[in-house]
């Protein structure tokens, strides 16, 4: 691995790189049994003393004790009566694939129990996220006398109270951060809630309701003997809800990962080939990049029960059938997302706000392409959808901005706001938004701008062309799985010479370069336009990520290039 020194240089995407520093010499001498790339980027990943280097070599945390989350006694009881008066019971999901996967794990869990329980996931376009009236008297109406919510609820204080009157108890599993406890609820699990004893506040949705089903197998033993087979599920929303994947976590997504792996069920299996990853070597991106998606899908454009369905397909063929149907729907949410986002590219005019709105907009991708735009410039964007005289719109934001504290300044010109530091959900009137986009710019011009906006590339640092091999891909596999702060490797190799580049499909560029080996090639997705500055023999530094590529049979390296500096000529 090469020394690292500042470069202000601009790439072909418009980014400025940030390389980081070299880990200290006495960190690398301390665990020289690693290799130093290794060392370079745990030390990257906040592992920056010998000692705890060697503690994330030992392997994950074990799961912490269920009983840790306050109030999961009574969740446990509730069930338990449950049980005793054969009372019918309502999993009540959020409509993306953390909450998905956290229903389907509780339905089969309620099944296992001998319970009679039925799920019901919102759809987006028409009731928005979480618990709301109409679907409180819906499962009134199918004589439900416990709903137990995944991935949602902690602040539905109304809702709750609507079905306690109704004589439904509510049992909220829940990982979103709340103000206070709903005061009609039974049992609130929630790492997130105010005073909340639990050691870690990083689980996903999922991975709270699966806290619920172990405490439910340690008081029910003989009805649930293994919840460790959920653990595919639990991988599935960690991953695909961007939880960080440290503490439990690490260790539920390498444990969900070996289920999929060993015995996938039926729809995930038919959905990882509709989207050519095999499933016999899934891995924490695909998940990110094919399956989640995929799943997401359902929700953006059709039905979140769609992506139930398929967790739960016990036959093949209807398992294709549903994949097939998904894939096309996620054709088509790209299709949709590109064009929102060369919309709204368009109306970008220079303010520090990223602003978009249009009626014309397909509201299920308005997040996907403020995300894009966010990355695009560097900047916050706000993108909406006007549905009813009422835009609804996402919010995302990179580091250092924060987009909770933003939205509650301008709260006199919303209709309604709530989410993260990085990313949001906000409604507003169409005659507000001038004002709204004032008063954003207003609060961004008191940031410092030139060093937060701007497109940015961080990467752990800088290698030579021979570390690009396969020993180096073990290496990296080894300290995996990767996801949310534990990203996935990001390196740089510079002054690499181009021998030759073609087209791939419609907008993709394979590339080698002359001082790799000849089994190595590169590909950049999604820049075929640059085809034409990376001509033979220019010298060129490239950032990239080490993965591989199975074609007929045969499995190479493949650097899978996130962006492109030309060297000086």
């Amino acid at each position: 691995m090469s020394d690292t020194r500042d470069d202000p240089r601009r790439s072909l995407t418009g980014a400025v790189w940030d390389i980081a520093p070299r880990a200290p010499a006495a960190l690398f001498a301390a665990v020289d049994e690693l290799p130093p790339l290794a060392v370079q980027i745990l030390h990257n990943r906040g592992h920056d003393t010998a000692d705890k280097l060697q503690e994330f070599l030992l392997g994950p945390l074990p799961p912490h004790d269920p009983y840790l989350l306050d109030e999961m006694h009574l969740a446990v009881a509730r069930i338990g009566q449950a049980m005793q008066k054969r009372e019918r019971v309502c999993i009540y999901g959020d409509y993306d694939v953390d909450g998905v996967s956290a229903t389907a794990m509780l339905l089969e869990t309620a099944e296992a129990l001998g319970l009679d329980a039925f799920p019901y996931i919102p759809e987006r376009l028409t009731e928005g996220y979480g618990l709301n009236a109409g679907a409180v008297d819906a499962v009134a109406d199918e004589r439900a006398a416990l709903l137990v919510t995944a991935d949602c609820g902690a602040t539905a204080h109304e809702e709750i109270a609507r079905a306690t009157a109704a004589g439904i108890d509510v049992i909220v599993t829940d990982h979103h951060p709340t103000d206070g406890r709903p005061p009609r609820a039974t049992a609130l699990l929630n790492p997130n809630a105010p005073g909340s004893g639990y050691p870690f506040g990083g689980l996903s949705g999922v991975g709270v309701a699966y806290k619920l089903v172990q405490a439910l197998a340690d008081e029910f033993p003989e009805q649930l003997p293994d919840p460790e087979r959920f653990l595919d599920l639990v991988a599935l929303g960690t991953v695909a809800d961007v939880a960080p994947i440290r503490d439990e976590n690490r260790a539920y997504v390498l444990e969900g990962l070996e289920w999929m792996r060993a015995s996938l069920r039926p729809g995930l299996r038919a959905l990882a080939e509709v989207a050519r990853r095999a499933p016999e070597s899934i891995k924490s991106d695909d998940i990110a990049f094919a399956l989640a998606p995929r799943l997401n899908a359902a929700g953006r454009l059709a039905s979140p029960q769609l992506a139930l369905e398929l967790l739960q397909a016990k036959h093949p063929v209807r398992a294709e059938e549903i994949a097939h149907e998904l894939n096309e729907l996620n054709a088509e949410r790209r299709r949709l997302t590109e064009d929102v986002i060369d919309a709204a590219r368009a109306m970008v005019n220079g303010s520090p706000v990223i602003f978009a709105a249009d009626p014309g907009f397909a509201p299920g991708v308005v997040g996907l392409a403020a995300s894009r735009l966010c990355e695009e410039f560097g900047a916050p964007a706000f993108i909406g959808a006007e549905v009813d005289g009422l835009i609804h719109g996402s919010a995302r934001a990179p580091d250092g901005f924060n987009l909770r504290s933003l939205l509650e300044r301008q709260g006199d010109w919303l209709e309604g706001w709530g989410g993260h530091a990085s990313a949001a959900g906000f409604s507003v009137l169409p005659h507000n938004v001038d004002d709204l986009c004032r008063g954003l710019a207003r609060d961004l011009d008191k940031l410092d701008l030139p060093r937060l906006t701007g497109p940015r590339m961080r990467a752990d640092g800088r290698v030579y062309p021979r570390t690009i091999s396969w020993e180096t891909y073990q290496a990296l596999e080894s300290l995996g799985p990767w996801g949310q702060e534990h990203e996935e490797p990001r390196l740089v190799v510079e002054n690499v010479r181009i021998q030759n580049t073609r087209l791939v499909g419609e907008d993709h560029v394979a590339l080698r370069f002359e001082e790799l080996a000849r089994n190595v090639e590169a590909i950049w997705f999604r820049h075929g336009e640059q085809q034409v500055a990376l001509g033979r023999g220019r010298c060129v530094d490239v950032a990239f990520r080490l993965g591989l590529r199975s074609y007929r049979g045969e499995t190479r390296l493949q650097m899978l290039v996130d962006d492109i500096r030309l060297q000086p000529v």
